[in-house]
């Protein structure tokens, strides 16, 4: 069976080779390039798209290019394709000797607007064709007459290359325009857009023309228009381009063109970006338009720096323009200028007459206007800063992300956002007193978080009065060690004395009483530099005195401590208080016990009525070099922490005390 095999593999093989021997390879030679052939082609060139503005004439010109230039010639052209044979092609197109290009006309009076019509032309026949040249015989067009049709309403346009260019402002002005549907795109065109306005701004604002322009600056006699490209058949997203163009106006340095950088004068787009279309809103940001006046510095461009907006409708320039984006920008009207108010900052350590305001509601038929419930505590931390927050009642407290507040610190700027941690607030006291308590994070822009702090707002319509009885009860009494030590913190008593306006103050480190004044004419409570009751121990009885300390830190023995209530219900030193703190001596220990500064006395609704006991520790004498030297009043309580991360907080509603 193997020896069958290997004979039949022996006999086809022997077939193969004869069959080879027997095959000859010849060449055909290709065609000659007939004698006097003139290879006519149609150059690239030739544009592909031809858009025609409705005044513009009914005709094409197209170019048909021969290799040869010798000879007078007529090349017939035939046509492929006619669009609703609404083009009128020549029959033929003739070469003058010498001639190696000609342009041809080709018409289409009847063409209708806004439709495209195809056309293919094509030159057939060895004597005219090159078969081997890489130039093509053929041609392809397609012609639309643009139709445009008008916008019902006009549209809001805000220049500003002439803001870049003069430094002036940027006001609106409406434009009317004109629509053309452009296979993938949109094409928009306003006539005479910077054009003279007859009269003032409307009601919102929008001029019907430039207000910088008068009749000299503009040309009367022509029409000039500005026109918009928009890369998307729907017209609603995409890319936007303006072609370069004179706006009829010369401000004395030659007519004025604009147009897109990108596409006129450069290809970059990374520098130089198109404009782009969002929410029925064009932008056209830096650096993507450019002025240019033909006697400056011959024309130069100079891109500008200063974006362009085109509003699609006027609802679409009042809803971006009637956005927030600055706080300090809204107008307000002062609520109940005779109103009795104060702030006190925990951030800054410090309290102020503090007036508040609303917002007049721009947008009142929108019944979500931001300016809806919006209240501002105006140049709060600096001039011309404020801090926002919204106040429904029932609803609570918003306070807006990332407010500038126009100070620094630590060499960078401050913003206010809302805390996380702090609770916001409005609650009324039983004095009437309206307690807005907002729970601020301050932080840089980045994030980074220097401090959290419940700022404090008080507010009332009428003067709010405290009398003696208010004076009396249970305290909490602060103040900062005149010794550099830890700072007071002690429950103490105010109760009635014997004889009429005076009260005792008991609780107070190492005085068993002291006596204290009352003015029920400015509801102020006095304490003087006094002899107190002998301080009775179980290491003996010791005598002692309290002494004040002025506003230079001197102890005095004349010097008054005056006491009203502020506005959260603390009594607190008067502005006008001659000492600031006390100091108190026992000759019998030796010398100087205790002092404080800064003094206050919350309330403490939590402790039964009653006199208040002391909290005696060892003696710790100490001598008046001890005593420090009081601290400057710090400009603010802060720290560089963590990062925040962005959240709205919503809380409280109103509660009355």
């Amino acid at each position: 069976m193997k020896i069958n095999k290997l004979y039949i593999l022996f006999f086809i093989a022997t077939l193969f080779f004869a069959a080879c021997d027997e095959y000859e390879d010849t060449v055909e030679p290709s065609p000659a390039v007939p004698e006097g052939c003139q290879g006519v082609y149609f150059p690239s060139s030739n544009t592909a798209v031809f858009e025609l503005e409705p005044t513009e004439a009914t005709e094409i010109s197209l170019t048909l290019a021969r290799t040869v230039s010798s000879g007078n010639v007529e090349v017939p052209i035939s046509v492929q394709v006619n669009s609703d044979d609404v083009f009128n092609v020549p029959a033929t197109v003739s070469f003058a000797d010498g001639e190696t290009e000609v342009d041809f006309t080709i018409t289409f009076p009847n063409a209708g607007e806004g439709t495209t019509y195809g056309l293919k032309l094509i030159v057939e026949g060895d004597q005219y064709i090159n078969p081997y040249s890489a130039a093509s015989p053929v041609v392809s067009t397609q012609v639309t007459r643009i139709k445009w049709t008008p916008v019902a309403e006009p549209m809001v346009y805000v220049d500003g290359v002439f803001a870049a260019g003069y430094g002036v402002s940027q006001y609106p002005m409406y434009v009317e325009a004109e629509k053309a549907q452009l296979g993938e795109s949109v094409r928009y065109r306003f006539k005479n857009a910077y054009d003279v306005p007859t009269q003032d701004a409307d009601a919102d604002g929008i001029y019907d023309g430039y207000p910088y322009n008068d009749a000299e600056k503009v040309d009367a006699d022509n029409d000039y228009y500005t026109i918009i490209e928009i890369y998307d058949p729907a017209g609603v997203s995409g890319d936007v381009f303006m072609p370069a163009h004179e706006i009829g106006n010369d401000w004395g340095y030659g007519m004025i063109t604009i147009g897109s950088v990108y596409g006129n004068l450069s290809e970059n787009i990374s520098s130089y970006p198109l404009g782009t279309i969002s929410n029925g809103v064009i932008t056209f940001p830096a650096n993507s338009l450019y002025l240019s006046e033909a006697g400056y510095e011959d024309g130069k461009p100079y891109p500008s720096s200063t974006p362009t907006y085109i509003y699609l409708t006027k609802e679409a320039f009042i809803a971006a323009n009637l956005k927030i984006e600055d706080f300090n920008d809204v107008e307000y009207n002062a609520i109940a200028d005779g109103a009795v108010s104060e702030f006190i900052s925990a951030a800054y350590s410090e309290s102020w007459s503090q007036t508040l305001a609303m917002a007049v509601d721009a947008d009142p038929d929108n019944a979500d206007s931001e300016y809806k419930n919006l209240y501002y505590l105006s140049d709060l931390f600096a001039e011309g800063y404020g801090v926002a927050f919204y106040y429904e009642e029932g609803v609570g407290v918003t306070i807006p992300e990332n407010q500038p507040i126009g100070t620094e610190v630590f060499g960078q700027a401050l913003y206010v956002s809302p805390s996380e941690d702090i609770e916001s607030s409005v609650v009324v006291n039983a004095k009437g007193v309206t307690i807005y308590t907002l729970g601020l994070t301050f932080h840089y822009a980045d994030g980074t978080v220097v401090g959290e702090f419940a700022e404090k707002f008080f507010y009332s319509e009428d003067a709010v009065s405290y009398a003696k009885e208010d004076f009396i009860g249970n305290f909490v009494m602060t103040g900062i060690s005149q010794f550099g030590e830890a700072d007071a913190s002690m429950d103490v008593n105010i109760a009635e004395g014997d004889d009429e306006n005076t009260f005792v103050i008991t609780g107070i480190d190492y005085a068993p009483e002291v006596l204290a004044l009352f003015d029920p004419a400015t509801s102020v409570m006095t304490i003087t530099p006094q002899v107190l009751p002998d301080l009775v121990l179980s290491s003996g009885t010791y005598d002692v005195t309290l002494y004040t300390t002025d506003l230079d830190g001197g102890v005095s023995t004349t010097a008054v401590m005056d006491f009203t209530f502020n506005m959260q219900g603390d009594l607190v030193m008067t502005s006008s208080s001659a000492a600031d703190g006390y100091l108190i001596r026992s000759e019998a220990a030796g010398g100087w016990l205790d002092g404080y500064y800064g003094l206050s006395f919350t309330p403490d609704a939590s402790k039964s009525a009653g006199i208040a006991t002391q909290s005696i520790v060892p003696f710790n004498v100490r001598t008046i070099q001890e005593m420090v030297q009081k601290a400057e009043r710090t400009t603010n309580n802060f720290a560089v922490q963590g990062k925040r991360s962005p959240k709205k907080r919503v809380t409280t509603n109103s509660v009355v005390l």
